[in-house]
């Protein structure tokens, strides 16, 4: 039950009648509940865009180590200088050795598919946070319904399982089996 506060009626005492409306805190509450929705999702959005670029670049580094190591070696299997070629041969088995274990521990860790979940709830707060904007700027203070916060607070956390949810699959697919 909401506590509700006496105030003085505007109308009533411009009619100088001293008649008190009582005015419910309800309107207050809504307020708070819709700014605390909306704090909690520009935190979500900078959250969630830290770990998606986390990932994005963790994605990005193995791939280009790769890519690096693979080429490398290649050209120095190819290079053919008199006195070099065991050198040369052993650098490349390193490198090669190198992108076998990368290529072996990528899926593991599934940075690339963490960086789309991310970038994927990264949009979906964003769009949540733009409806209850247009819901709030709107919307007069009193009009503002318990349901329709409501409604966008369950929508963020659906959001939030959804990607907590994603990170378990991940990380009980891939697990190494020995």
């Amino acid at each position: 039950m909401s506590t509700i506060s006496s105030q003085v009626s505007t109308a009533a005492s411009l009619s100088g009648t001293s008649s008190i409306t009582p005015v419910s805190n309800d309107t207050s509450e809504l307020q708070a509940k819709a700014g605390w929705l909306k704090k909690r999702l520009e935190i979500a959005i900078d959250n969630v865009g830290q770990k998606r670029t986390r990932n994005q670049r963790r994605a990005s580094f193995i791939k280009i180590l790769m890519i690096t190591f693979s080429s490398v070696a290649t050209i120095l299997l190819g290079l053919q200088m008199s006195g070099f070629e065991p050198i040369f041969g052993n650098i490349a088995f390193v490198l090669t050795s190198t992108v076998t274990f990368l290529t072996a521990i990528e899926p593991f860790f599934n940075y690339r598919a963490l960086w789309v979940e991310h970038e994927q709830a990264k949009w979906k707060f964003y769009r949540l946070k733009d409806e209850l904007d247009f819901y709030l700027e709107g919307t007069k203070p009193e009009n503002m319904s318990q349901d329709k916060l409501e409604d966008l607070h369950q929508r963020y956390q659906d959001i939030w399982n959804r990607l907590s949810s994603s990170w378990i699959d991940h990380r009980q697919s891939n697990r190494f089996s020995i």
